[in-house]
Formats: structure tokens, sequence, C-alpha cells
């Protein structure tokens, strides 16, 4: 490189790229590509989307997958409080809509996001940024064959919220074999979803469990059908399911170590099962030895620090188990013991916690974030003080479902699909 050439990156004393202009070279700071790569990894994605704008290197180097990754890895293995953030689900049927909290701290605002099938849509998963929604309205995607036969084929997509980008995944159709004359074909189906990333493979994974004639007690009068969809495949696969799966418990799945993980009742005790992504295998997870007796459907899963963990709740009190080596029983610790009081207990009746995440706060205090499953409400606890609150947000819904959401620009969309829409960027650019 000659001496009076520029580097692909440079940034004035002001901070702002700019051109060099007659004796102006002596105002700039020349920075490498990886520390510029590397600065820019711990901004938010809605600065990143602007500054593409900058110039086609920067905007070619925030859309590498070198960088989306180097962005993403800072995110998830932040610790603080401060990029903590959430996605709300209103459950309330008639208008299930879709708001986001950027940080979840003493002053909560949320935000409504809108969502890609409007005011139907509902939200299966989260993972890395993306989230797994379906069409609400579910009789919109029953068919009518001629042979006399029904099918359902629900629609899913995969979207990233932050940077507008959606994949809507191949339709996969279910054959109804029974249906309700009263109630439609629908009232025998129940679905079940889990939605992560297989790190060996870099795949974004969804899994479906159907079950037909989910109430009837005889094994032999339920069916139950699952299908995996690959990203880097966009396309579905059935395997196998295993008839205990009809005794899931979970209302949803915890991805740890790329396993799905729920509870399911086995004989009159409880077992952890996991489907782990990139083997396609289901193994169980030895339980903690909880100290208190509680009920089997007051107990759930949760991620703290990356860890598997488990919530028991007893009318006494709550304990939160977190499992530091996985797999390992005797790795099981109790985390803390919070004693149901008369702000959370409802008289005889438990107050139902779940573990949503483990932070540090700017004091250095570790906090643990609790969601509570009769309203969904959210609390934070205190590991030094002992000591709990409630989480206000302003704006939220009544009643909602929430997910962590780690902002990122991780690309929903198939690799064909990202090679055509780079092709036409490139053109636009020339």
């Amino acid at each position: 490189m000659q001496e009076n050439e520029n580097p692909p990156w440079f940034i004035t004393r002001q901070g702002s790229p700019s051109k060099p202009r007659g004796n102006q070279c002596s105002c700039i700071v020349k920075l490498p590509e990886d520390v510029i790569a590397h600065i820019l990894s711990y901004l938010p994605v809605k600065s990143l989307l602007l500054f593409k704008c900058v110039s086609r290197l920067w905007c070619s180097l925030i859309e590498s997958e070198y960088f989306i990754k180097l962005h993403l890895r800072n995110f998830v293995h932040d610790s603080s409080g401060a990029k903590l953030s959430l996605i709300l689900q209103d459950t309330c049927f008639s208008t299930p809509k879709i708001f986001s909290v950027t940080h979840v701290g003493s002053q909560n605002e949320c935000v409504e996001l809108g969502g890609p099938f409007g005011y139907r849509t509902r939200i299966l998963g989260s993972c890395n940024g993306l989230l797994c929604v379906c069409q609400s309205d579910m009789e919109d995607s029953v068919e009518y064959k001629r042979s006399g036969k029904y099918y359902v084929s629900p629609k899913i997509a995969l979207w990233n919220p932050l940077t507008k980008k959606l994949h809507i995944l191949p339709f996969a159709p279910i054959q109804v074999t029974t249906w309700s004359p009263l109630y439609g074909v629908l009232d025998s189906l129940e679905f079940q979803y889990a939605f992560g990333h297989d790190s060996f493979n870099d795949d974004y994974r969804v899994l479906r469990i159907v079950q037909q004639n989910p109430g009837m007690p005889d094994p032999d009068k339920f069916i139950l059908k699952a299908m995996v969809y690959s990203l880097k495949a966009n396309s579905w696969r059935e395997i196998v399911a295993p008839g205990y799966l009809h005794y899931i418990v979970s209302k949803e799945s915890v991805l740890v170590r790329d396993a799905f993980h729920w509870l399911l009742i086995q004989g009159h005790g409880l077992d952890i099962v996991a489907f782990d992504i990139q083997r396609e295998e289901y193994c169980t997870v030895p339980l903690p030895n909880l100290e208190t007796k509680s009920s089997l459907y007051y107990r759930n899963l949760g991620v703290l620090r990356q860890c598997l963990s488990l919530a028991s709740s007893s009318v006494h009190n709550v304990e939160i188990w977190v499992m530091k080596e996985y797999g390992m029983k005797d790795s099981w610790v109790k985390l803390f013991l919070l004693e149901q009081s008369s702000s959370l207990c409802y008289s005889t009746v438990p107050y139902d916690l779940a573990p949503l995440a483990y932070v540090k706060d700017n004091n250095d205090d570790h906090k643990v974030l609790l969601k509570g499953l009769p309203d969904q409400s959210l609390i934070w606890y205190d590991l030094k003080l002992k000591t709990y609150e409630h989480v206000q947000i302003h704006g939220a819904p009544w009643l909602y479902q929430p997910y962590i959401f780690v902002g990122s620009l991780v690309s929903p969309l198939p690799p064909m699909q990202k090679q055509i829409d780079g092709k036409i960027h490139q053109e636009c650019e020339n």
C-alpha cells in the first residue's frame, strides 16, 4: 500500500467516517479492519442497520457471516442486565399482539412489533434473535380433499423482528384421521413446538409433535407424529416419536446444550426428557433431590447462565436448582429458596414460578428473573439481599407470555435464498 493510499476503513477524530481532503490526513486515526469489526460488534442492531449506509465496505462487513456471529456471541454471553431484552406475546386470543422490551430494568417500556401474520401471529419459540411464529388462526390451514380426508398444514415462519427478514417454512400437511363433528377438525389435534440452534451443524431446527385424540387415556387410541425442519435443507423430515411424549406436562420446551427439554410424567413420578437436535435422539436427564414436597404440576424448567435449571413450587416456598455439569445428577445445586408470602401465594395454591434469566446489575449484584405462570408476571430476585420485587412494564398487555430475546443480525433465510438476495444486493449497488 502506498503512503498516500487510504485503508478500507478510517475514522475522523470526531468519530464519523470521512474521506481525507488536502492536508486533513493528520486528523485521521487509521484502524485495522478487525478493530473496526470488534468495536461495531458491541453496538445494537438498530445502530448497525444505519451504519450500513456509511460505505459499501462497512455494509459488506456488517452483512458478513463472520461479523454476524461475532456480534451474536457478544450479546449472548453478556451477563449484565443492560442487554436483557424480552418479547411479550399477548395471550388474549382475540388480539394476539407482540411487544418488545428493549431493557428489563427499573423503567420498562414496551413497544408493539406487529407480526408477519398481522394480529394473527403467535410465537412458538425464540433463539439467537429469531422468532419462530405461526398463524394463530389455524382454521385457514385446513384443506379438504375429494377423497374425504382432512389435512392440516399450519403456516409457520422464521422471523427476525429487527431486520424485518422473514422466511415462511414449506408446508408439512398433517392427515387428520379422526375429527369432531361438533367442533371441527382441529378439536382432535394438539401441537407441541420447539425451536433452537444446532451449533454443530450451524443449523436452525423446528421440532413439531402432533397428537391426535390427546385426551384419550388409552395409549392405543392416540396417534403421535413428529417432524423436524432444517433451515439449511429448507425441508421437513418425519422422525421417531416415542409414545411417552404423550405425557409431556411442560408448557414449552427448554433449549440447553443443543437439546430440547421437557418435563413428563412417568408412572407416579416426573422425568426430564431431552431431544438431541444434532443426533435426533431422545434421552433422560436426572432430576435433583428436592428438599420440599410439591405437586408434579408445579415444577418448571428454565435456563440460567446457559445451564439447565428447575423451579419447584409449594405452598410454603420455591426451590430454584441449577445443573452445573450437564447430565450429572450430583452437579445439581440449589441456587436459592424463595419463601411464599401473601403477595405471592394464593391461599392454599402455590405461586408457580419458572426461571428465565440470571444477570448482574450495575452494582455487581446477582439477580434472577422469574416468571409467574398463573398470570405471567415477572419477578426479580436478588441473591445477595434475598429479596424480590415485581417487574412493572408500562404498556404491556394484561396477560402475556415472556420470551428472552437477543437482538441479532442472524438471517432466517435458507442458504440458497441468502445467496440470491446477496447477488441482487450487489447488482443494485453496481
